[in-house]
């Protein structure tokens, strides 16, 4: 994971500056995940962060990559027992923003892999488990959200997503809501 983001960071901040006249940004978010459907029966509500790059197309239009990290616990917990759930999304779309002037709401969609993992540890009648289990699986976000201009080149960014991750059976799916920085590169 570490790699990755380093990975990520150099090759932003590189294009940045080989292409100092480019439409590029940034955003920082931090945020609360709620599960939803048969998820939301075992995870309790998620914390995590998401950094993503973005590339105006036209004023109106833009182009997203993004990275994060959410981790849940469980709802109920059993005494001697650790139930943990996380995800690493890693995702492309489009952002459509409405308006021009200082707010401006936006609608997107995103679609791209999560690498989902499951772990459990604890002592039960004498006997200790810890399993963990890790796959990677296809998913979509449509959202919303706003951003709101603080001067030309910092908005505050708040979103809204619905995550729909194709998983064995069904899907496992939550809202993520969202608030952070974003600013031109």
């Amino acid at each position: 994971m570490k790699k990755l983001l380093l990975v990520l960071f150099v090759t932003v901040f590189a294009v940045t500056f080989v292409n100092a006249q480019s439409k590029m940004g940034a955003s920082v978010q931090g945020l609360l995940s709620f599960p939803t459907g048969d998820f939301g029966d075992g995870a309790g509500t998620g914390f995590g962060a998401t950094g993503t790059f973005i590339y105006s197309v036209s004023p109106m239009l833009d182009v997203t990559g993004s990275v994060g990290y959410i981790k849940w616990g469980t709802k109920e917990s059993t005494p001697g027992y650790e139930v943990s759930f996380s995800d690493i999304p890693i995702l492309v779309g489009l952002r459509y923003t409405f308006g021009k002037g200082q707010f401006l709401p936006y609608a997107s969609a995103e679609t791209g892999l999560h690498m989902l993992s499951s772990s459990v540890k604890g002592t039960f009648f004498g006997f200790t488990v810890d399993e963990s289990n890790t796959e990677t699986k296809f998913g979509i976000s449509p959202g919303v959200g706003f951003l709101y201009k603080f001067n030309p080149k910092t908005s505050l960014d708040v979103s809204a997503k619905y995550n729909m991750i194709f998983t064995e059976g069904s899907s496992t799916t939550h809202l993520s809501v969202s608030a952070g920085v974003a600013f031109a590169l």
